[in-house]
Formats: C-alpha cells, structure tokens, sequence
C-alpha cells in the first residue's frame, strides 16, 4: 500500500508520501525488514517533510539488522562511524562493517578496507579487501579502489613495495572503469612512457575522457599540450573550448559553498 501511495497512479494522481510513511511505519512495525530498512533511509536522509533523525534511523536499521539485513548493518556502520545523533564509536562501526563486508556489502568492504589500511597490523588485509573490491560487482565502486590501489602502488604506501609496473595496470582497470583520476594518471603514463609503452595518441585519448568528466588538471594539461604542440595552429579552437569550460568550472568552484 505504501509503494501505491508513494507513486503517482496512471491516471495522474499526486504522490501521497505522507500517507506512504504512515502504511511503511504500520509494515515496519509488524516486522517486515524492508520497511524497516526503507524506514531507516528516510529518517537518516530526511526530506519530504520528514525531519532528518539519525537516532530513530539507527533504531530502525537496528530491527533490520537482527533479521539479518547486510544493508543495515552498513548503514549502522555509518551512523556510528560518523557519530550522527550519538557519539562517534569507531569500534561499533568496525564491528558492522565487518559484518555487511562478509555478506559482499561493497561499500562496506571499500569503507572497512581504508580503516585496515591505517593500522600497521591490518594493512595487508586492508589491501586485499580493496583488491576485492575491485573485482566486484559495483562498477564506480571497482574503479574507486582501482584507483587507489595504483595510488598504493605508486607511492609504496601502506607497507606495500612501491611497483609502478602494478601501479600502472591498477590505473588501466581503473580508467576503463571511468574514474577521471585513473584516466589523468594513465593518460600521463602513456604520455610519458613511464612503466608502460609510449602511446601519445591513446595518451590523448585518455586524457581527454578525464577532462570530459570536469577532472580540472586534466583540462589544463590537455589544454597545454594542445597549444604546445606540433599541431598547435589547428589546435587552437580545440583548446579554447577547453579553457572556456575550465574557466566555468572554476568560477562555479568559487560561488559554490
């Protein structure tokens, strides 16, 4: 009855989310773990007239999570880690993280992952974690931890052995997968032929799907090569467009709170 009401009907009919919440409370309430989930979502959102309350989103998650819902364990996660509407226990956190990563919860893995990362005796599970995030199922999510895995790599970071070698093919899988920052630094690689063959044309290729996703030091980069290069005459309308859209982004940057 809550998603009827929650929808507007095929003849027209305007939403009724407030009634929509009272049905979803009266569903919660007797026990359904998806309407305690969608429950605890509203009430950590807020919106739609509904006050956000992270203490009664964590009592709703909680229900969720005693029937085993891996996503309220997530979500459980995040309030306590956060310390929204209660002091912040990154213990607590930890604990449900752990429990949503094992149930295959990829932001709680990618999330879990960084915090084992941080601690001298967990960093080499915190790198397999994020290797595993990697080859899953959450597109964004796997180029993400690609991505900072090429960072780890790059940097040596994290008691790794600094590798450009596998820096480089964790930054491929991670432009393939659209994160700008992947694409730029590979971009560069190809570029430069640093740990992989010299591509200037795929170099360029790549650097500019970076800068086509708003990625600011891809569009300047593009930008300089362009009016630097062998072809720089007839690259100049190009590279105008560019830097018109650059600008854009930065005056936008500098009203935006």
């Amino acid at each position: 009855r809550a998603q009827q009401l929650i929808k507007p009907n095929i003849e027209g009919d305007k939403s009724d989310f407030a009634g929509a919440l009272q049905w979803l409370t009266r569903a919660a309430e007797g026990g359904w773990c998806r309407a305690q989930l969608d429950l605890g979502g509203i009430y950590l959102q807020g919106g739609k007239d509904v006050q956000a309350d992270p203490s009664t989103a964590f009592d709703w998650f909680s229900k969720a999570a005693v029937q085993g819902s891996a996503e309220a364990e997530f979500y459980l996660g995040h309030i306590l880690f956060n310390g929204l509407g209660r002091p912040a226990d990154k213990t607590a956190a930890i604990f449900h993280w752990k429990k949503a990563a094992a149930a295959g919860i990829g932001e709680a893995q990618y999330r879990l992952a960084h915090l084992l990362l941080q601690a001298a005796d967990s960093r080499a599970e915190g790198v397999e974690l994020l290797q595993k995030v990697a080859d899953g199922k959450s597109p964004k999510l796997a180029a993400q931890a690609a991505c900072d895995l090429g960072n780890i790599f790059a940097k040596g970071l994290h008691g790794v052995t600094a590798d450009m070698g596998q820096a480089a093919e964790w930054y491929s899988r991670a432009a393939a997968g659209g994160n700008p920052r992947a694409q730029l630094v590979y971009a560069i690689m190809l570029l430069s032929g640093e740990a992989v063959p010299a591509d200037p044309q795929r170099g360029m290729a790549m650097l500019r799907l970076a800068a086509g996703q708003d990625n600011p030091a891809a569009i300047a980069l593009l930008i300089n090569l362009l009016r630097n290069g062998e072809n720089a005459a007839q690259d100049e309308e190009e590279a105008a467009a560019w830097a018109e859209r650059l600008e854009k982004l930065r005056r936008k940057s500098s009203t935006t709170p």
